[in-house]
C-alpha cells in the first residue's frame, strides 16, 4: 500500500513584489517547517485551486481557514492591500514527512474574503494574477509583425 503526504506553503507578497507577514504551512501541527531557507509557522488552512474552465484556465481559487480574529484580520489586510499569494505544494516522504519534491508553485491575486459563521470559517477568494496587472500591461493585439503568419480559421488539420 502506498501513502501520500502533501504540504502547502503560503506567503503573501505586496504589489511591489516584496514578501510580507508570516509564512504559513498546513501540515505540521503546532510546529514550524523550513522550506528553501524560509521558516513557515503552522496555520490550519485548506487550499482549493478550482477546476477551471475550458482550455485549462484556472481563474479562481480559495484559501479557507477557521473564523478567528487572526485569520479574519489577515484576510482583511490582504484584500485591503491587494496582496499576491504564493502557494507552493510540496510532496512529503510518507515515512519521515521530510520535504520530497515541489509539485506546483501558484501565484494568485487576493480578491475578497467572506465569513461563514454557520461553519465557523473564513474564505479568501483568489483570482488570476493577470487580473492584478491588467491595468499596467500594455494593450497589444496579435499581428503578423509581432508573431508571423496568423491562422485565418479555427480549423486545425493534422496530416
Amino acid at each position: 500500500m502506498t501513502g501520500y503526504a502533501f504540504v502547502n506553503y503560503i506567503r503573501f507578497k505586496t504589489q511591489a513584489d516584496a514578501y510580507t507577514g508570516t509564512p504559513y504551512q498546513n501540515f505540521s501541527i503546532n510546529e514550524s517547517r523550513t522550506y528553501s531557507g524560509v521558516t513557515y509557522s503552522f496555520a490550519p488552512f485548506a487550499v482549493s485551486s478550482g477546476g477551471g474552465a475550458r482550455g485549462g484556465e484556472r481563474s479562481d481559487a480559495s484559501l479557507v481557514a477557521g473564523c478567528d480574529l487572526i485569520s479574519v484580520n489577515l484576510f482583511a489586510e490582504a484584500v485591503q492591500n491587494r496582496y499576491i499569494l504564493e502557494i507552493k505544494t510540496v510532496s512529503l516522504d510518507p515515512l519521515t514527512f521530510a520535504d520530497d519534491a515541489l509539485i506546483t508553485t501558484e501565484i494568485w491575486r487576493v480578491a475578497s474574503y467572506e465569513m461563514d459563521t454557520s461553519n465557523n470559517t473564513v474564505t479568501l477568494r483568489l483570482t488570476s494574477p493577470l487580473d492584478a496587472v491588467q491595468s499596467q500591461a500594455p494593450r497589444r493585439t496579435l499581428s503578423t509583425e509581432l508573431v508571423g503568419a496568423l491562422p485565418t480559421s479555427a480549423s486545425l488539420v493534422l496530416s
